[in-house]
């Protein structure tokens, strides 16, 4: 086993292993240690811990040192250059009509590269753009395209149900989102509720997604019929959400919501399980009712 702490040298980036030494070294301290483009200023958000080498990056990158108070200041005073950066950029995308938006700007340690996130509707390159403003900022330059995914992580803010974003709060990975997930929920397939910040479908229709195709599995579809102790009636709907199932009488008519738990089968078929609907779980409900998520 090796011993190892963790740092992030971005609010969202990768958790990255590094050999701490014979430093003791607690979350939110922050240290200096060389990544792919040199020198960087870096938090430790996991304490010490032995790991498998198998999981390690070989060799394993040595933590150079804690940062001073000089090293803080001095990454203080390389991003006070980022507004004017951004103030650039943006004014050399509207002079020459670029289809594309700056979303944020990040400097190097040393100085010497400033690395534009941009969005763009279509990948694309813009080398005359990063030469030029490489001219002006007297700095290597680096364009970078991001989704609108990741331009809601980075813009923040709150969905509808009250919280943070997931994306700039808690979410580390983005995984597909399809209008399939919509309809296996019983969603309204309106956009205006389906959609977040970013525009795309909802990170959190995927989070108990799994829950609502093993529920629908193990429940009558619309239309069978079924005989209970009133007598027979045909399933009109499913509502997940309120773990029910609506039915009507064959003789009377009369519409009825039973308990998904009382009509709930095996999934090889078999009714009478016995077993409780999966719980949802999450901190998310139903877009477009009261408490619905928020965007990713």
């Amino acid at each position: 086993m090796t011993l190892v702490v963790g740092v992030k040298f971005r609010r969202h980036g990768p958790l990255n292993y590094y050999d701490p030494g014979a430093e003791e070294l607690a979350p939110g301290v922050r240290i200096v240690a060389e990544i792919a483009r040199g020198l960087e200023i870096g938090e430790v958000v996991m304490a010490a811990a032995e790991l498998d080498p198998a999981m390690l990056p070989s060799p394993l990158p040595p933590i150079l040192r804690r940062a001073s108070a000089e090293d803080m200041a001095e990454r203080e005073r390389l991003d006070a250059r980022l507004p004017e950066a951004m103030r650039v950029a943006r004014e050399l995308v509207e002079e020459r009509d670029l289809p594309l938006k700056i979303a944020r700007a990040e400097i190097s340690f040393d100085g010497a590269r400033i690395l534009f996130d941009l969005t763009a509707e279509r990948q694309t390159q813009y080398q005359d753009l990063a030469k030029e403003l490489a001219t002006t900022l007297r700095c290597r330059v680096e364009l970078r395209q991001i989704g609108a995914r990741d331009e809601a992580r980075i813009q923040d803010g709150y969905g509808p149900c009250g919280n943070r974003l997931c994306c700039s709060s808690w979410l580390k990975e983005f995984v597909p989102v399809t209008i399939k997930m919509a309809k296996e929920q019983g969603l309204p397939l309106n956009p205006t509720r389906l959609n977040g910040m970013c525009g795309k479908l909802k990170c959190c229709l995927q989070y108990e997604n799994e829950q609502y195709v093993d529920l629908k599995r193990r429940l009558p579809r619309p239309g069978s019929q079924l005989q209970l102790e009133g007598g027979s009636a045909v399933v009109t709907e499913i509502s997940l959400v309120r773990d029910q199932v609506l039915v009507t009488m064959t003789e009377s008519g009369t519409v009825l919501a039973v308990p998904a738990v009382n009509l709930m089968q095996d999934p090889r078929g078999e009714e009478g399980s016995g077993g409780a609907p999966p719980r949802r779980r999450g901190r998310r409900s139903a877009p477009g009712s009261a408490g619905s998520t928020s965007s990713g």
